[in-house]
């Protein structure tokens, strides 16, 4: 008769030894058993994309990689913030976007959480301190210069710019307002078309003399010969000479440079290190123009995210924020008649110069395409962004607290300046990473 205590120890060494086989097996076929974790050894789709995964308590990064003719799941090890200069745990999911927006030629990338950066990229030759053209993201610190004039009295969002731009009085120009010009509902007649990111900052420049000749769409122009499309808060048309001429206009009426306005009210209590373009005349275009880094976009932008608050100074109102962020729509009682030619005329994804995310049923797509509903139907309906040619983009979400900024080889690089008018750099790739992160 058999002892049962040997029996049984019998088929324990025999569980053993065929687990340890199976286990061999899985690692010479780079697989390992679920109880460890089913996804590595699995197949990928994109070669250089990361995940997060936990094996034994412990989270780890995957990386797809080529096995053969095979693409599967394979451990990092080493490095796997992708060179972060500063990098938190809380940031891991934010790896996929960085290794995409910099195989599109991005120079820096800055995530922040609740007002601090959890993770900072630069490359190439670039550092946390190299400026680079932001283009029409200029456009978003133009805005805030004139919404710290607004809170120091200097004027109101709905005064007539001609009390201070006096060139226009007694022409269709005199009813423009400063929101229409933020808006860009002014009607105005742009002076050139064809890439402004180079044609603003062309030594010589006279912007005040563009801004005070400024014209009006011609009648029987863009909108069936209707004149009362063209008349100040009637049409929404993206323009250079809108900011221009707030650059004047604030120049104008506080009776300092817009530079030195600039650096005392902005630049220097947010920390921002900002160069800007001037014309002939020491006059920035503020429409293009401005050289900056991730971090100063990264700051411009928590600046909204706090409502105009900046360690401890009110820079803004809470109640200019909440306008700049939000559709603006300058057609008076169109707003209520939905599916109007009036209505369609306007556009609910731009604000104060800040493009939206808001559900609207007359928004305009941020890159020009007409939809309804938001730009980025799986990004909150509640984020804001800062949006330049060559695909510079900073981007808040006030629900997450979260702010993500991207800046590419900027348009005063040659190659990078051809290329200004394409959707085909971090632009699109921005979202679609920041849509993966988010969710």
């Amino acid at each position: 008769m058999s002892d049962p205590s040997k029996s049984n120890e019998q088929k324990k060494t025999m569980k053993r030894m065929i687990k340890g086989y199976v286990l061999g097996i899985c690692l010479l076929l780079n697989v390992l058993p679920s109880t460890v974790d089913a996804s590595i050894g699995q197949k990928c789709k994109k070669l250089g994309e990361t995940k997060q995964s936990v094996i034994k308590s412990k989270t780890v990064t995957l990386k797809c990689s080529s096995q053969g003719k095979k693409k599967v799941w394979k451990q990092l090890t080493g490095d796997t913030t992708y060179g972060a200069k500063v990098f938190e745990s809380s940031a891991a999911k934010f790896v996929n976007m960085a290794i995409a927006v910099r195989s599109q030629e991005a120079q820096c990338m800055l995530v922040m959480k609740n007002g601090k950066v959890i993770a900072e990229w630069n490359w190439d030759s670039y550092s946390a301190n190299t400026n680079i053209e932001i283009a029409s993201a200029t456009k978003s610190f133009a805005s805030t210069l004139i919404g710290i004039a607004i809170r120091k009295g200097v004027f109101g969002l709905d005064d007539l710019a001609s009390r201070y731009i006096t060139e226009w009085i007694g022409t269709p120009k005199q009813n423009i307002t400063i929101r229409h010009l933020l808006a860009m509902t002014s009607g105005l007649e742009d002076f050139n078309v064809s890439n402004p990111a180079i044609n603003l900052t062309t030594p010589g420049l006279n912007l005040e003399s563009l801004v005070t000749n400024a014209s009006q769409l011609a009648v029987g122009g863009t909108y069936s010969g209707a004149r009362r499309y063209v008349l100040p808060g009637k049409t929404w048309s993206y323009i250079n000479i809108n900011t221009m001429s707030l650059s004047i206009l604030l120049k104008r009426a506080t009776g300092e440079t817009v530079q030195s306005f600039a650096q005392r009210e902005l630049f220097l209590p947010l920390g921002m290190t900002i160069e800007m373009t001037l014309d002939a005349n020491n006059n920035p275009p503020l429409a293009v123009g401005m050289r900056a880094g991730c971090d100063d976009v990264g700051r411009l932008v928590q600046l909204y995210l706090n409502a105009g608050e900046w360690n401890g100074l009110q820079i803004l109102t809470a109640s200019f924020v909440k306008e700049a962020v939000s559709p603006q729509v300058t057609c008076g009682e169109c707003i209520n008649i939905p599916n109007t030619f009036e209505v369609s005329l306007m556009n609910g994804a731009y604000g104060l110069n800040w493009w939206n995310n808001a559900v609207s049923p007359y928004a305009v797509g941020a890159f020009g395409t007409e939809k309804t509903g938001p730009k980025m139907p799986d990004l909150p309906t509640d984020m804001f962004y800062s949006y330049g040619s060559c695909q510079q983009l900073g981007a808040g979400l006030p629900t997450q607290q979260l702010v993500v900024v991207v800046l590419r080889k900027g348009c005063d690089d040659p190659v990078q300046a051809s290329l200004y008018a394409t959707n085909t750099g971090p632009g699109s790739t921005f979202m679609d990473e920041l849509t993966k992160a988010y969710k």
